[in-house]
């Protein structure tokens, strides 16, 4: 085979500087003079190689050079680096990923959450207002889920999952009717997660305790909107005194007693075994709860339940739990708590539901129901809470879209007060991704 053109430049110039450094004595040169030459025979073959390197970048191959010019325009060096990568080795290439990336292989990351929009009416008993709204039954939220493979049975993940409430039903009223609540990002969860099929699995970080959900146990398709949390739907709605408002807002006069909510914490959750999981949790100031939940289909009846105690150290101890089933569409749910209060009377409430779904249209299914829920000494000694909903769901499955509208009515008797009925009327959409 015929020597390349690059080639024969270099053998020459290695020839050349060879040659001049023998005579060089033979015609009468000091060494002052020899080293010049050298330096001069160096600067030569500096640029032999340079003219070198020109010719060999323009002789390339031609299926070389195509698949050079496939890259993309202002590449950064890691991007050309995986290509070569995979153009000289395609067995060794990185595995092709789906979906979003994380700056290590490894690792599978998966980003959610939804958007969660309404217009709440509410009529205090003396005025009517329109707040436009965050629904705080269901957040606007997003959430980044990294998990990674250790073994075939334990997996490491991580979570990030921020709530962004812009004007919360929860923080809303007449004082406040627009910019209220936080502005901007407030924290659920920030976790790691260790998980075993075999072992169960450990959380660590800022997330649910063991106790939280557990009162909020539902089938009915229309949690969305209404369930056994009923200060959800209008929780910074102040009550009329007398025709003055007062400074008792809805959320502070009724609860459903959900455990110790998301905290920093230290949490397990058993294997599931028959249907059952166990879960218990350690919060820092000697906080801590344990809980069990429950999840079974019997032939066309689906069953949930989950009951739990609490310990929030000098503040309270409670204990509630929460049931529902779903058969043939139609459902019910049932839920209760006591919380022994430090220093007060027991708090204690009960809710019940009953729901029906059905397919009204081609888009998705509809679901709808209607729940009662009373409660007693649960803001002050004293209080008596009444609350009625009504609910209606649509489901656009194509779009992964709810569409909704609820109404609820709050009735609180407490000692010395004439407070008014507030009737509250929320209508939205959530919109998950």
């Amino acid at each position: 085979m015929r020597p390349s053109r690059s080639r024969s430049i270099a053998v020459v110039a290695s020839s050349t500087s060879a040659l001049l450094l023998m005579l060089a004595p033979a015609f009468g040169q000091t060494s002052s003079e020899v080293e010049a030459l050298q330096r001069q025979i160096e600067m030569l073959q500096q640029q032999l190689d340079d003219l070198r390197r020109q010719v060999e970048g323009r002789a390339a191959p031609p299926e070389e050079t195509a698949r050079g010019s496939e890259r993309p325009p202002g590449g950064d060096a890691e991007v050309d680096a995986t290509t070569a990568a995979a153009e000289s080795s395609p067995e060794q290439a990185p595995p092709s990923r789906t979906g979003p990336t994380t700056g290590t292989d490894q690792v599978r990351l998966e980003i959610s959450g939804q958007i969660n929009r309404g217009v709440l009416l509410t009529d205090d008993g003396d005025r009517n207002d329109v707040f436009f709204v965050d629904n705080d039954n269901s957040s606007s939220r997003v959430r980044f889920v990294g998990k990674a493979d250790l073994t075939d049975d334990v997996t490491i993940g991580s979570v990030i999952e921020v709530q962004i409430e812009s004007n919360s039903t929860a923080d809303v009223s007449q004082i406040e009717e627009r910019n209220a609540g936080i502005d901007g990002f407030s924290q659920r969860k920030i976790e790691i997660i260790f998980g075993s099929d075999t072992y169960g699995q450990l959380s660590l970080g800022q997330g649910s305790t063991a106790s939280d959900g557990t009162s909020e146990v539902d089938l009915s398709g229309t949690g969305v909107v209404g369930y056994s949390s009923v200060s959800d739907m209008a929780g910074g709605i102040l009550f009329r005194d007398g025709g003055d408002l007062s400074a008792i807002a809805v959320g502070d006069a009724f609860s459903n007693f959900d455990g110790l909510g998301r905290d920093d914490r230290l949490r397990y959750d058993s294997p599931e075994i028959a249907g059952f999981i166990a879960s218990a949790s350690v919060i820092a100031d000697e906080r801590y709860d344990a809980a069990l939940r429950y999840s079974r289909a019997f032939g066309g009846t689906e069953v949930q339940a989950a009951v739990a105690v609490a310990d929030a150290n000098d503040a309270f101890e409670q204990y509630a739990g929460s049931v529902s089933a779903l058969t043939g569409g139609v459902s019910a749910t049932f839920a209760a708590g006591l919380r022994d209060n430090d220093g007060r009377d027991e708090g204690t409430y009960l809710y019940g539901k009953v729901g029906y779904e059905f397919s009204a249209v081609a888009l998705g299914r509809t679901a709808i129901a209607i729940d009662y829920y009373t409660g007693s000494d649960i803001g002050a000694d004293g209080d008596d809470g009444r609350s009625f909903g009504a609910f209606v769901v649509q489901d656009l499955d194509a779009a992964a879209t709810e569409l909704y509208a609820g109404y609820r009515l709050y009735d609180l008797h407490r000692d010395d007060t004439d407070l008014d009925v507030i009737n509250a009327v929320l209508t939205g959409a959530r919109i998950k991704f």
